[in-house]
């Protein structure tokens, strides 16, 4: 991750030559508005996701769909403080398995998850200091009633809580375990379901597991017990009937890398604010008659004080000298840049928050 960060600050470094000025807006509003397809506001963009990935104890990585808005506060000597907002979307990666977001694939359409995230984030080049201070963010599943019309055939969400969803977790997780020999291993929850009708039901789920060891009895039976370790993998499996009425059960396990030892922030540098909140998908109807704002609220406020109000991040600088940036209420998205928002990875109507 030291890479990482030492790549975005180059590219900052370089990108202050070649992107445009910042267009001011009037001096009663003392953000500058920036370019959502900048060379230097898209690698801060992901370095921002990356550090709210980084947060993240569960659910799915997040990945960066297009920068909708960017604006810049300058500190007095001390930098920048960027608020952002960013349009995301739902990888295949568990968060646990603390993979960059780069490298996890984009969900198919119909099981995707979109959403919107806003982010402070301090910038100080010289000093090479990069902190996310507080994020907000809200995501919804794509809409059911456009999938089943571009796609009828395609798999639907399916209750986590189906005892279908529990049996296919569950016969999948013991094909696993009959064939694994790297060990025994038991479920820690379900994550995703989803069922498909073609000449029977098809049911299709992501589940976490942990390990299960073999404890050996005088009599030299195996039996397994769960143990206190968190989950060191997640799998995929889906469960379908043959024509002679037989199950077949299909699944494939990834383990997460180990994480002893490692940690992406210092005690110090951990977020001072951040969350994640998931609402039911929008029907056309709904999305309609809802206020964009109502739609994916959002809300991201250090402070509600118009005047603004100081924040001491001295924790971040050495010495013994007392360091505050001065954060303001969130501005509003309408308050960026005219090229915002930006160009985006998936331009599917249906993938971007109105």
């Amino acid at each position: 991750m030291g890479l990482f960060r030492l790549l975005v600050l180059c590219t900052l470094a370089v990108s202050c030559t070649t992107t445009s000025m910042p267009l001011k807006i009037p001096s009663h509003l003392p953000f500058h508005l920036r370019g959502c397809n900048d060379t230097d506001m898209l690698a801060m963009a992901a370095s921002v996701l990356q550090d709210i990935n980084n947060d993240l104890k569960e659910g799915y990585v997040l990945s960066l769909n297009r920068v909708s808005a960017v604006q810049e506060h300058r500190q007095d000597g001390l930098g920048s403080l960027f608020y952002f907002t960013l349009d995301v979307l739902h990888t295949t990666c568990h968060v646990l398995s603390k993979k960059p977001w780069r490298d996890c694939e984009w969900r198919h359409l119909h099981e995707q998850v979109y959403g919107k995230c806003k982010a402070l984030y301090y910038v100080n080049r010289p000093l090479r200091i990069l902190y996310l201070p507080a994020y907000n963010c809200t995501l919804r599943p794509v809409s059911r009633r456009k999938i089943q019309r571009m796609c009828p055939d395609c798999p639907s969400p399916a209750n986590l809580s189906d005892p279908k969803v529990l049996e296919t977790a569950t016969e999948t997780l013991a094909k696993f375990n009959e064939n694994s020999k790297s060990g025994q291993y038991s479920l820690v929850k379900v994550t995703r379901a989803s069922s498909q009708w073609v000449f029977g039901p098809f049911y299709f789920v992501e589940y976490l597991i942990k390990e299960s060891p073999c404890i050996k009895t005088e009599a030299s039976s195996s039996g397994y017990q769960p143990t206190d370790s968190g989950p060191v993998g997640i799998c995929r499996g889906s469960l379908r009937p043959s024509v002679d009425d037989k199950k077949i059960a299909n699944v494939n396990c990834d383990f997460f890398q180990s994480q002893k030892n490692e940690s992406t922030h210092s005690p110090s540098k951990d977020v001072l604010s951040g969350s994640v909140q998931y609402l039911p998908d929008l029907d056309d109807e709904e999305s309609q008659e809802m206020d964009p704002a109502e739609a994916f609220p959002v809300h991201l406020d250090l402070t509600t004080n118009p005047q603004g109000e100081p924040l001491n991040v001295s924790f971040l600088f050495h010495g013994p000298m007392i360091k505050k940036l001065f954060v303001l209420p969130f501005p509003k998205e309408e308050q960026r840049s005219a090229e915002c928002p930006g160009k985006a990875s998936m331009s599917n109507p249906i993938l971007l928050p109105p």
